[in-house]
């Protein structure tokens, strides 16, 4: 109920009374004034009564709406403060937004700067890649050339040590064709009969007595090591001194041993050289050197 409500029904109580008492005044003028006032005494008693009850319910409306009153009050102070504390806290979300911004375009920057030092990265480790292969392809190129090499060079060693054998045994012949050149003048008579057998006459000269050139062939018996031993001997003509050239099938080079150990059926030597990435095995023909200048 609301005061001006509460003002009316006073200033009609109020009102009821003073009309109360003109009405009895004008009673008692008319009639019978002491029934009628009587009457009229229950019937202020009677307003009296309702007024001081409806008095007293309106002191409690009032009551109960100061009571209401008070308690929309605390709760508009509760809304306040809540609506303060919400709006410091909205300020506060809003510096966190502002912050998580920053932080998010700095974050962007450094994802843009390490996306361009990895470009950067990876064509680098583009170009050492292709370095890499390049040096590859040449290391590739520079062992084909080395293998390549050292078969040329295992040839002319080969070759040398033909060479050498070839002079030796022509040394050999020039030695018997002046012995027999010597024995020729004896048995003649005359001194110096015979012509003059130099190393520059050999390859012209047709001695009386020839020396064929032995021509060996057999096969690797056994290998330990760098040592190799042969299934030819001191009876097949082995010598000390003696190059073999060992081969595997028909025309597979092996390697050249030198003999260093003479036996009637067999006879050992060390390896002086061998092939790149080749070394004599059990069954691998050997023949002397001097096959290799001697027809056959």
């Amino acid at each position: 109920m609301s005061p001006v409500t509460k003002v009316l029904i006073v200033v009609l109580v109020v009102f009821c009374i003073a009309f109360s008492m003109v009405a009895i005044s004008l009673t008692a003028q008319t009639s019978d004034w002491k029934a009628l006032a009587e009457e009229f005494q229950q019937a202020a008693q009677i307003a009296d009564a309702s007024q001081r009850s409806l008095m007293a319910s309106h002191a409690a409306e009032l009551a109960s709406a100061r009571d209401n009153i008070n308690d929309l009050l605390g709760r508009l102070g509760k809304l306040e403060t809540d609506l303060q504390s919400s709006q410091e806290e909205n300020a506060r979300q809003g510096n966190e937004i502002a912050q998580l911004m920053t932080d998010n375009r700095r974050a962007d920057a450094l994802a843009q700067r390490l996306t361009n030092e990895l470009g950067i990265a990876q064509n680098g480790r583009n170009a050492v890649e292709e370095q890499r292969r390049q040096l590859e392809a040449r290391n590739i190129d520079l062992e084909s050339r080395n293998i390549a090499l050292n078969d040329r060079v295992n040839e002319l060693t080969t070759q040398v040590t033909i060479l050498d054998q070839q002079r030796r045994q022509q040394e050999q012949q020039i030695n018997i064709l002046r012995t027999e050149n010597e024995k020729l003048a004896l048995q003649s008579g005359v001194p110096g009969v015979g012509p003059e057998v130099t190393a520059t006459t050999v390859p012209g000269v047709s001695p009386i007595t020839p020396v064929p050139a032995p021509r060996i062939t057999g096969e690797v018996q056994a290998v330990e090591g760098e040592y190799v031993t042969l299934t030819v001997g001191s009876n097949d003509q082995v010598t000390k001194g003696m190059v073999f050239v060992v081969s595997r099938g028909a025309d597979t080079y092996v390697g050249d041993v030198e003999i260093t150990d003479v036996e009637p059926d067999l006879s050992a030597g060390r390896l002086i050289r061998n092939a790149q990435g080749r070394l004599p095995q059990q069954g691998d023909v050997v023949r002397d050197v001097y096959q290799l200048l001697s027809p056959r």
